[in-house]
């Protein structure tokens, strides 16, 4: 049986199940499958051996409570369940059939169902405002739609205990609706816990009923202790617990209306974030500098949207005629929150790159929360003021305190099973192809301090070279995109995708074809086109752009160091350039295709004799690359092999005297 609603990944769909080992015992499991749109409650029959994780992804399992994996095959039939669940089903089905463009965000907010507005990028959106928690079911979340709708319920005229019963069979329905995941439990619990210590002022006691619910779930769970969720609902309760009624009192009174319709539902906001953003931003791989503004305006907005939303699904569910009616409303309102979110996403550096570990930023959290209960300054409008202050000139110190990079260097980032290598010199630099894993993108920009691209360079269009192109432009400011000429006007599916996010990101510098005999200038990095002259495999893999790269570092005009990125192309497409590569060789060779077993032959390498290959690959990737054939003919030859999987982001310097390779990691033992 499903655990959670099944994710779509880059190989496959897979979710969280429960299943009967040998011994006839029932173990978490991740159930990799081709059937797409399984909901949590689903059962999938499926007969075979549950897979050990490797030693490279030991640590994902584990941390997550789970025994193994358990892939079905093409096909399988699948139970889905009734009750509840199916009238989830409906009302996504009713969300996608009649929600328009705004049916993904409505699906996250009403169901907790987050797969089209991840696929729509509308998510990532989201993250980079910090917003994250307005679509993930959280305690956060949660607190936030409550404490809206008993606000609202006051407004009629309500009293105490209506509002009680009224908001507690609210919150029971609206964690029916998102399929009862055990993470909306705990958040429902969490938020409800908050929210007491709110309205009583008693901090202590809601102090103590947290800590009991945790030791609890816990106990219950013990896999939940390691969980991101719970850590997050968690630390967004214990900042409302802790932090909320002390930042409500700067909108005065308890009884005034400022305080109860704006400063109690913006200090939740507030104070969850105070407690939650340094692990977030590490686990996001971004610090949403925009937040503060985002969750003032999102907030209301939210409630608006998820509200009006369950409301007007429910509705639809019971009376079918007034589907298209009812949704149309729920999408209606929640535009406002899309817009906005949308509005701030876009602006040039609304978030920085972070790589930080989340157990540190975790860290960090507690000790700004302890210090902040220890210290409990009145809050003045000085003390705002300075608050705030020193945020701007912790987050200006943040960005701009990057070490100075290498002089002149070519890094490969680890991304992951993708391609992207940096070029820079003298200030300028160019990024050639970006990979398609935005965190590992994010992370990387931030260990080598990218704030400023004058180009990215993408090979061909597919998905692990240029995938990550639009959350790239969040996190670093790009001049223009270069591509294969032939790009610009092929009329295939891929090439026009590219085409769109470049319209989409709109660099001031534009979208540039190139050809053979083109030069791309990088301080004393000179990146001359080899190939295509023209597309002969519609941008696929043999009409990558290989790119020869000449470093002159006494300015004479004469190169004297040489590299050759080549994308996806391979031995054939190599061979075909020989004419145009140094005599000598190359000193660094980006390895064609992850170095798969086209990429390299024994004659080719004896060609090119690189000293340094740099292979762009994934850890225990599908694929198996790199290959051992290419592994052993680049050891045949002396070769020095650098594996972003095995070594992480590897630094080649250059100077006039020597290469220099500075891996992150240091080699594994073999």
């Amino acid at each position: 049986m499903l655990q959670e609603n099944a994710k779509k990944g880059e190989f496959g769909w897979s979710a969280r199940a429960e299943a009967t080992n040998g011994e006839g015992c029932r173990v978490a499991v991740r159930l990799n499958m081709e059937e797409e749109g399984l909901l949590r409650g689903d059962c999938v029959t499926v007969r075979g051996s549950i897979r050990e994780p490797s030693d490279g992804s030991r640590a994902y399992y584990w941390d997550r409570g789970l025994a193994g994996s358990l892939s079905a095959p093409e096909g399988v039939d699948a139970s889905k369940a009734s009750g509840v669940p199916a009238l989830r089903r409906r009302a996504l089905g009713l969300i996608e059939e009649h929600g328009g463009d705004q049916g993904p965000l409505v699906a996250a907010l009403v169901c907790g169902y987050r797969v089209p507005i991840e696929e729509s990028g509308a998510y990532e959106q989201f993250k980079a405002t910090g917003l994250a928690h307005l679509v993930a079911v959280s305690g956060a979340h949660l607190s936030i739609v409550t404490m809206f709708v008993a606000a609202g319920l006051r407004l009629v005229g309500l009293g105490r205990r209506a509002i009680a019963v009224a908001t507690a069979l609210f919150l029971a329905g609206y964690v029916l609706f998102t399929g009862v995941p055990v993470s909306a439990l705990r958040a429902a619990v969490m938020a409800a816990t908050g929210l007491i210590g709110l309205v009583a002022e008693r901090r202590q006691s809601a102090l103590a009923a947290l800590g009991l619910c945790l030791v609890a779930f816990i106990v219950l769970d013990p896999p939940c202790a390691l969980s991101a969720s719970f850590a997050l609902s968690a630390g967004s309760t214990l900042g409302i617990v802790v932090f909320a009624r002390y930042l409500a009192g700067a909108f005065g009174p308890a009884r005034s209306s400022l305080r109860r319709f704006a400063g109690d539902p913006l200090s939740l906001t507030a104070s969850s974030a105070l407690a939650t953003q340094p692990y977030a931003a590490a686990l996001f791989s971004q610090l949403p500098l925009l937040s503060p503004l985002a969750n003032l305006l999102g907030a209301p907005l939210f409630t608006l949207a998820c509200v009006t939303g369950f409301v007007c699904v429910v509705g639809s569910c019971l009376v079918d005629e007034a589907a298209p009616l009812l949704m149309g409303a729920a999408s209606l309102a929640a535009a406002p929150l899309s817009v906005i979110v949308s509005l701030l996403a876009a602006v040039p550096g609304a978030c920085l790159p972070v790589d930080a570990e989340p157990a540190a930023a975790a860290t960090l959290s507690v000790a700004l929360c302890t210090g902040l209960w220890a210290w409990w300054p009145r809050l003045r409008p000085r003390v705002i003021l300075s608050a705030a202050a020193a945020t701007v000139a912790i987050t200006g110190v943040f960005a701009l305190g990057v070490a100075a990079p290498a002089d002149d260097e070519i890094v490969m980032l680890d991304v992951g099973q993708g391609d992207a290598f940096l070029v820079r010199s003298g200030g300028c630099a160019v990024l050639v192809d970006t990979g398609n894993q935005d965190a590992l993108l994010r992370e990387a920009c931030a260990r080598e301090g990218i704030r400023h691209l004058d180009a990215v360079t993408v090979t061909h269009h597919d998905d692990d070279h240029c995938g990550s192109l639009d959350t790239l432009g969040d996190v670093a400011v790009v001049d223009r995109l270069l591509v294969a000429a032939d790009l610009l006007t092929c009329d295939c599916d891929s090439c026009g995708e590219v085409r769109e996010g470049a319209e989409a990101e709109g660099y001031p510098g534009g979208v540039v074809g190139l050809g053979a005999g083109d030069e791309i200038r990088c301080g004393r990095f000179a990146l001359t086109v080899l190939a295509p002259e023209r597309f002969v495999d519609g941008g696929g893999n043999a009409d990558s752009l290989i790119l020869l790269c000449r470093w002159d570092g006494d300015g004479d005009g004469a190169e004297d160091w040489s590299a050759l990125f080549c994308g996806d192309a391979e031995a054939e497409q190599l061979r075909a350039v020989e004419e145009f590569l140094p005599e000598e060789g190359v000193d660094v060779l980006k390895v064609g295709h992850h170095g798969s077993r086209a990429a390299l032959d024994e004659t080719l390498v004896e060609r090119l004799s690189p000293s340094i290959a740099l292979i762009g690959v994934g850890e225990n990737n599908r694929y198996g690359h790199p290959t051992t054939e290419a592994l052993e003919l680049l050891g045949s030859a002396g070769c020095a092999v650098f594996r972003s999987d095995e070594r992480g982001d590897v630094a080649v310097g250059f100077s006039m005297e020597k290469l220099t390779v500075a891996p992150q990691r240091e080699a594994p033992e073999p």
